[in-house]
């Protein structure tokens, strides 16, 4: 009797010692959230969910960087006592200390090319990404939508009121509708311009007309404008020049290759490499993700072999290495990085003072680094529009509106519809019997800008969805087709 007791009182002590220990780990479980600047001009929500298992007495967890298009599983939580170890990958760590009280965690985000970052966590019912579409003063969820034109500002933009009585503006004023109550969970920005005058400006979850917003690869077809302008500016005298011509400092370094790519396959992305970008970004193989983690990202393509089932110009591959190159061709032969060459001859044209642009290594990135206001992209749009030409200014020559933006190579042998010029991609748009032409920029996660020229006619939408592979929650190619172009035609 007397062992059965103290069998009994020692699993009752164990089990309200497990309940304590639990009672305390359930302060640290849930959504940790905190702000800080993740590119110049961008405060940018850092949210961590950390999870606990009772049974294995492990944790685990994921984080959130959505104005940078950052997020995924951590891969390593330790916690003891009242430090805390996070490990985000690649890289990137979070060290810090729960409060006494457990209400906040105080600590160091470092991550690789960045001065740490002293941050203080605080908890939080919802993920940033997750808020309402809009809210109001009193943060309450705005459902319904009503058509208001575009403010004027001081950012060169002639705006201009829409026809909302027209029999087709019932689907985009249904479109907006739903976007309010969270069909689009991940939108932040519709914009469209047409003959010239800004027409929508719509702004959503993220979005704001004033915050820059990451671009991903739409970065790619603005370093094309940049090469056109070099090229006007005599510093680029040969697009058909091998690209080991651009880098004499690796000359000794890089593998010889037979025959070489050229400055126009790079700019056509038909260099012919044995390059894997056609596998998920969060594939340890996929080669973009291993040139972002290398000490030297021009030295990575420069290395990589001639595909042994191909050869240079023959067809398009996607390869985001060679965009790369062409910042380094930018700063070769410019004597600026590729961000300050642009500042100056395209961004101050454009009145655009606002911007970021990453670097890594101080390598910077024209694959997928640029970010922007929303307007000021747009206006990108307009200039291909207006053959580059904004507000009758000449910024980029004509010739390389119209030579870049061409269909240069088909994207798949499957159809003659889609296909891909200077780093600026081709396609249709179909509207009942109609077709229209569309010159495109695309980058990860639902950044597209949609340039119509036979309407006069340029859609910008912004999203911050890294995970959204599938497009289920953002604003796809037949959204536009179905619910914004008949209101413009």
């Amino acid at each position: 009797m007397l062992r059965r007791i103290l069998r009994y009182c020692i699993g009752l002590a164990l089990f309200v010692n497990v309940l304590a220990c639990s009672t305390d780990e359930q302060k640290v479980v849930g959504i940790w959230h905190t702000e800080f600047e993740a590119v110049p001009h961008l405060k940018s929500a850092f949210d961590v969910e950390l999870r606990h298992d009772l049974f294995s007495d492990s944790w685990s967890g994921r984080f959130e960087i959505p104005e940078s298009m950052a997020e995924g599983t951590l891969s390593g939580v330790k916690i003891t006592d009242s430090k805390i170890f996070l490990d985000l990958g690649q890289g990137a760590t979070f060290t810090g200390n729960l409060s006494k009280d457990k209400t906040e965690i105080g600590g160091l985000l470092n991550i690789p090319d960045r001065k740490p970052e002293t941050l203080t966590l605080t908890k939080t019912d919802r993920w940033t990404s997750q808020r309402p579409a809009r809210i109001d003063k009193e943060n309450r969820a705005l459902l319904k939508w009503s058509y208001q034109a575009p403010p004027v500002n001081s950012d060169g933009w002639k705006v201009g009121a829409m026809n909302m009585q027209n029999a087709n503006s019932k689907v985009l004023h249904d479109l907006f509708e739903n976007i309010l109550k969270g069909k689009y969970h991940g939108l932040d920005a519709v914009l469209v311009a047409q003959n010239g005058r800004l027409l929508l400006d719509e702004y959503f979850y993220l979005g704001d007309r004033e915050r820059i917003h990451s671009l991903q690869s739409c970065t790619k077809s603005v370093t094309s404008l940049l090469i056109g302008i070099a090229q006007d500016d005599g510093l680029i005298q040969n697009l058909d020049a091998p690209l080991t011509a651009f880098f004499p400092s690796y000359k000794n370094s890089v593998k010889e290759k037979s025959p070489q790519p050229t400055l126009r396959n790079a700019l056509t992305m038909s260099a012919g490499l044995d390059w894997h970008e056609d596998i998920p970004y969060t594939d340890p193989k996929n080669d973009a993700v291993l040139m972002n983690q290398s000490k030297d990202m021009y030295q990575y393509v420069l290395d990589k072999n001639l595909d042994k089932k191909d050869k240079p110009g023959r067809k398009f591959e996607y390869n985001s290495g060679l965009s790369i190159l062409l910042g380094g061709i930018l700063s070769n032969v410019t004597g600026k990085p590729a961000d300050k060459y642009a500042e100056q001859s395209l961004f101050k044209g454009l009145g655009i003072k606002k911007f970021a642009w990453t670097s890594m290594n101080n390598q910077v990135h024209t694959g997928g680094g640029l970010f922007l206001k929303p307007r000021d992209m747009l206006k990108i749009g307009q200039l291909i529009l207006d053959k580059g030409k904004w507000n009758e200014k000449q910024i980029v020559p004509t010739s390389w509106i119209t030579e870049s933006t061409s269909f240069v190579l088909p994207i798949n042998e499957s159809s003659s519809d889609w296909g891909y010029g200077y780093q600026w991609w081709r396609g249709v748009f179909r509207v009942k019997d109609k077709v229209f032409p569309v010159i495109y920029a695309a980058g990860y996660g639902g950044q597209m800008l949609y340039i119509v020229p036979d309407l006069n006619l340029s859609i910008l939408t912004l999203h911050h969805n890294a995970s959204d592979v599938s497009g289920s929650h953002s604003l796809t190619w037949k959204d536009i087709e179905k619910s914004i172009l008949p209101a413009f035609i």
